[in-house]
């Protein structure tokens, strides 16, 4: 059917109905929320590991700057809002494909600053469509909120599997591309006004459709590690004196989890292996002649990491963070019954067990058993004096890499994961860690120091911190026994040193020839052990990390910036009417952030497997926010949102208590009862934090409802300055004081309810007639009568 042509000679737009808004809503959602978590992927493939976390502040600041941009192409004409949301629309597909194109493709070596905020555009026509949606549909907010988590939920829910399932983030992206594209050229096609938009939206299908074609043929937007020298393996790639390195495509992964490539250095001392995660953090892949990593030349048996195996001879032995196997190999060469191997990794496992014609099939070796677990986890389930050694070779994951941005949280080396080691240990058992940092080794000794005084050692007697400046990655030791070590141990250790030329940091006070050779216990605060409450085993240096005093400061200016703007817009006729509004989507902005980062961050303990604890989080958060946001059409006054906040507040500081208390019951369930645990804790909090949000907008006052997307805009700029704030807060004062900040604000954002404008309600009681108004915008995109 032909539209009826209008006065002005233009066809009018088809009859949308308020459902298939809601189903566009969900669509959108689901694309944003997919693609954020591939970009994720990409930029810690290509980029610094810190600037995954860059990536989910841009895309909630570009959801917030679309609601901004959105009011400013709107403004008071409601008219003109179905074009809008169309152009909208039809931005999203290149702007993935224009994200994508800027970091894979562009040199990122001295300008990636600036290149990354290239990804914004997707994001800020996302948050445009969304900010419009819930203008055009006020008071059918709970079911438009309620659209959008759900669809965000369904999105990031997905996008593991399809990342898993397609071979890595980028085909998964431009399988997002090609979607979304086909969603704007059907839009178009049923709402447009002109034929220009129907073209254009077909033109946007064939561009996808060609970028998916041309990624399967020529692998066009595949990672070229030349474009990206920060990365460490581009830095090994270069032709060195030690041999000629090359990557192994046969045994490339990239999936859902990390990107894993292997390389290979050949060298007239033999051929030697190296597996990253992310192009960062490698470990060992040996062969059984393999000498051991590095320039030294060392047979494996003469190296540093082999040193604890000849002064005591273990016969069980726990390996946290196994890797490509390196301490496999140590531990069987010098003779160990049993090896429990944990390694999270599932991309590390595959790659090692598709080389088993080079390493000889380390994990099936008898006595050698393999956990795809978490090294916590695994640890705080096993029985008590169970092993003779817990080994921790270079097990810091990627945030080994964060040390000046302290953005990343490391539960392997807190003070109770040290308790957890010890408990673990046989009579005259000890702890191996080996590391790549002076002042991350005097950490850890003062972590081990503690732990062995609270149990009532003489910690310098069961001490022993050693560098080997001529072995790389492997030249820290630090051994920590569970009692003080024996004269026959100490006097092997002192030969080791002399032979060897280790450089000795600390030596028990027995030991033949230790004279000077003890350190005492460093008292500098940023070499204090790390705890659960406060776990940045990284944060090694003093005051706020860089990135996060950047990204706090931008938010804030930001923040500013658009506040004094809706001053402005408002004009004084409506700017106290505003006022309140503004300061209450700013609250729910910050406090919705604020809770979600401190329940990923204290999660992770339950989980323990990082890339599931955020699907999961994140839907969870998702799913039970868009259930109470769907909940909260049944409540329509003031007196209903203020009881809502009222009792949000105490629940808020009982969720991470509740984490808390279900790690420390969680120990020896199966993963699926933690993960059940940790969505039962966190659902009815979540659930009562999507209701502020929908029951907020449909109480606006009809003068303010126009200004529906700004107020999206300040909640979705406000949502990045709160995660900054609470990571803030965490870094000096640790989650239980962090705990308070949600609380505060929201206690703020019921105050703020009280100087909503008497009879901001009114269309609450004209629900019918309200309705009738949003579908009309959407219809006929004419002005209200």
């Amino acid at each position: 059917m032909t539209p009826a042509p209008t006065a002005a000679g233009s066809p009018t737009p088809r009859r949308i109905e308020p459902r298939h808004a809601i189903a566009l809503l969900f669509a959108v959602s689901f694309c944003a929320l997919a693609f954020e978590v591939a970009l994720t992927r990409v930029c810690s493939a290509v980029l610094l590991y810190h600037v995954s976390f860059a990536v989910v502040s841009l895309a909630v600041l570009g959801v917030g700057l679309g609601g901004f941009l959105a009011y400013l192409a709107t403004g008071r004409a409601p008219a003109r809002v179905t074009s809008v949301v169309t152009a909208a629309l039809l931005a999203i597909s290149p702007g993935i494909l224009l994200a994508l194109f800027v970091l894979l493709r562009l040199p990122f070596a001295a300008h990636w600053p600036l290149l990354l905020f290239l990804t914004l555009p997707p994001f800020a026509a996302v948050g445009a469509v969304q900010a419009l949606l819930m203008r055009a549909l006020a008071q059918r907010a709970s079911a438009i909120y309620a659209a959008d988590l759900a669809g965000g939920a369904v999105g990031a829910a997905a996008a593991a599997f399809g990342i898993d399932r397609l071979g890595g983030p980028v085909n998964w992206a431009l399988l997002l591309a090609l979607a979304v594209a086909a969603v704007a050229a059907g839009w178009a096609m049923w709402s447009a006004r002109t034929v220009r938009a129907r073209f254009v939206g077909a033109g946007l299908c064939a561009l996808a459709f060609a970028a998916v074609v041309a990624q399967g043929a020529t692998r066009w937007l595949d990672v070229r590690y030349e474009l990206a020298p920060q990365k460490l393996v581009a830095q090994m790639l270069q032709r060195g004196p030690h041999g000629v390195p090359r990557l192994l495509p046969e045994l490339q992964r990239w999936d859902a989890t990390s990107r894993v490539d292997v390389l290979e250095l050949r060298s007239p001392r033999g051929v030697q292996r190296l597996v990253f995660i992310d192009g960062e953090t490698p470990t060992a892949m040996l062969a059984p002649d393999a000498r051991a990593p590095g320039a030294a030349a060392l047979a494996v048996d003469a190296a540093l990491p082999a040193l604890p195996y000849r002064l005591l001879a273990p016969r069980r032995v726990l390996a946290i963070g196994s890797g490509g196997g390196y301490d496999v190999v140590v531990a069987k060469r010098f003779g160990a019954e049993h090896v429990d191997a944990v390694e999270l990794n599932a991309g590390v496992l595959d790659v090692v067990g598709r080389a088993r014609e080079f390493t000889g099939d380390v994990y099936r070796q008898p006595g050698v058993q393999l956990h795809h677990a978490e090294g916590r986890q695994f640890v705080e389930s096993a029985a008590p004096a169970t092993y003779d050694f817990v080994s921790l070779v270079l097990a810091q994951s990627l945030a080994g890499n964060l040390r000046e941005y302290a953005l990343s949280e490391n539960y392997l080396y807190t003070r109770e994961a040290f308790s957890s080691y010890v408990d673990a240990l046989r009579p005259g058992g000890a702890v191996v860690l080996l590391v790549n940092d002076d002042i991350l080794l005097l950490r850890l000794f003062t972590t081990a120091w503690d732990v062995l005084a609270e149990r009532g050692q003489n910690a310098p007697e069961c001490l022993v911190a050693l560098a080997s400046r001529q072995e790389s990655p492997y030249d820290r030791l630090l051994l920590v026994g569970e009692r003080p070590f024996t004269a026959t141990v100490l006097a092997a250790l002192a030969a080791a040193v002399a032979e060897r030329g280790y450089e000795p940091m600390h030596l028990p006070p027995a030991t033949p020839g230790a004279a000077g050779q003890q350190q005492p216990r460093p008292s500098d605060v940023q070499l204090q052990p790390a705890t659960d409450d406060r776990p940045f085993v990284f944060n090694l240096q003093d005051g706020m990390p860089p990135a996060l005093v950047l990204l706090l400061a931008s938010a804030t200016v930001l923040l500013a910036g658009a506040w004094g703007a809706l001053g402005y817009y408002t004009r004084a006729r409506r700017a106290d009417a505003a006022l309140a509004p503004a300061v209450y989507f700013v609250c729910l902005g910050l406090g919705f952030l604020m809770l979600e980062v401190l329940v990923l961050q204290k999660s992770i303990l339950v989980v323990g497997h990082p890339t599931l604890n955020l699907s999961l989080v994140l839907c969870t958060f998702l799913l039970a926010a868009g259930s109470g946001s769907a909940v909260s059409a049944r409540f329509s006054t003031q007196h209903a949102l203020r009881l809502v906040l009222l009792l949000l507040i105490p629940i808020l500081g009982l969720v991470v208590r509740g984490l808390d208390v279900l790690h420390d019951r969680a120990v020896g369930w199966s993963l699926a009862a933690r993960c059940a645990g940790v969505v039962l804790v966190v659902s009815p909090c979540a659930f009562l934090m999507g209701m502020p949000f929908p029951l907020g907008i449909r109480l606006l006052p009809r003068a303010l409802a126009d200004f529906i997307p700004w107020f999206w805009g300040l909640n979705g700029v406000a949502s990045i300055l709160g995660s900054a704030l609470v990571v803030a807060c965490v870094l000096e004062a640790g989650f239980r004081v962090a705990t308070l900040l949600p609380i505060l604000v929201y206690l703020l954002a019921a105050a703020a309810t009280l100087r909503f404008q008497a009879g901001s309600g009114a269309n609450v009681s004209e629900g019918k007639e309200a309705i009738g108004l949003g579908a009309s915008v959407l219809d006929s995109g004419g002005p209200p009568g």
